[in-house]
């Protein structure tokens, strides 16, 4: 399943820059790409969007985003 998300929120506790830059953008995507469930991610922190191919229900996919500090909605 193909999701387009809008990011109302991200803690950076992942991040190294802790800026939200396009650099914490790709580390997130990395992050999530390994995360069970998860096949691919992409993350526009400037657009506030997240793309993600995933084979996990819409609430055990907002369950594993709240989990790493990402709210979206």
């Amino acid at each position: 399943m193909t999701q387009m998300l809008t990011i109302s929120y991200m803690n950076c506790d992942f991040c190294t820059a802790k800026n939200h830059c396009a650099s914490c953008g790709a580390e997130l995507a990395q992050a999530l790409a390994q995360k069970p469930g998860i096949t691919s991610a992409q993350v526009n922190i400037p657009d506030r969007s997240l793309h993600v191919v995933c084979s996990l229900d819409p609430d055990s996919l907002e369950d594993l985003l709240d989990g790493m500090g990402i709210l979206v909605g």
